[in-house]
């Protein structure tokens, strides 16, 4: 989640931080596609509406308490609030969509914009370091960074957010650049590879956050949602192949 102090009165400063990186990385993954550059351009920004919508309606959803008394606040994003389980949920239900209504393959698809996963994941991480969210313990050793925290104290603490920001990047990165049938000859494989990592790392790393979130069991909610979608992928791969080996077997 991020909560982000207004600019000017307006605007955050990191709602434009996360603006560009979307469109930095829809360019990347519209240039990458070779052919049809129109149409991954149009699904591209459908895509990222459906995000932004889903990361919203999480955020608004987390802090219901709140909004059912500012209700106007509810659309107003470029104030600040968004959540990342929403901006994941948005995306797939997005892509799901597209692959239904134009029959395209939803594994392309999930391939294709890989490098705009990555490029708005490393910028959440950041505008999370920069809102003063997402924190670790503090700290005195020299990995320590400045964090701001929700009380407005600067302390220096775990360098959670450049962790994650770095090892999301690195993750992403390798499957965007290393030939495809090194990683999964199956059209798909290198998506569904890619959002197992980001959502892997997001469900590590929220294991050491401190900054204050509600907790259910023991974990934060982050947590458990990183451990469903992991549980769902799990699944729907043991379906796959459990399918194919029987079709082999016939």
């Amino acid at each position: 989640m991020i909560t982000q102090p207004l600019f000017l009165g307006l605007v955050s400063p990191y709602s434009i931080l996360l603006t560009s990186s979307a469109v930095v990385g829809l360019g990347i993954s519209v240039w990458m596609t070779g052919e049809r550059k129109k149409f991954y351009l149009n699904v591209g920004i459908g895509l990222l509406f459906v995000s932004l919508l889903g990361a919203r309606l999480g955020y608004v959803f987390r802090n219901l308490a709140y909004f059912t008394d500012h209700a106007p606040q509810i659309p107003q994003i470029w104030l600040g609030g968004i959540s990342w389980p929403g901006a994941l949920i948005g995306a797939g239900a997005a892509l799901v969509g597209i692959h239904l209504i134009w029959k395209e393959p939803l594994g392309e698809l999930a391939d294709s914009y890989l490098p705009l996963l990555g490029v708005v994941t490393i910028a959440i991480w950041l505008t999370g370091w920069g809102a003063g969210i997402g924190y670790g313990p503090i700290t005195d050793a020299w990995v320590g960074i400045p964090v701001q925290d929700l009380f407005g104290i600067t302390k220096n603490r775990w360098p959670l957010p450049i962790l994650g920001a770095a090892l999301s990047g690195g993750w992403i990165a390798g499957l965007v650049l290393i030939p495809q049938n090194r990683w999964s000859p199956k059209s798909g494989g290198r998506g569904i590879l890619g959002i197992t990592g980001i959502v892997l790392i997001n469900g590590v790393v929220s294991l050491f956050r401190v900054d204050p979130a509600p907790i259910l069991g023991g974990l934060r909610g982050e947590t458990w949602f990183s451990l469903l979608v992991l549980g769902l992928i799990g699944g729907l791969y043991y379906r796959n192949r459990k399918t194919t080996n029987g079709q082999a077997n016939s």
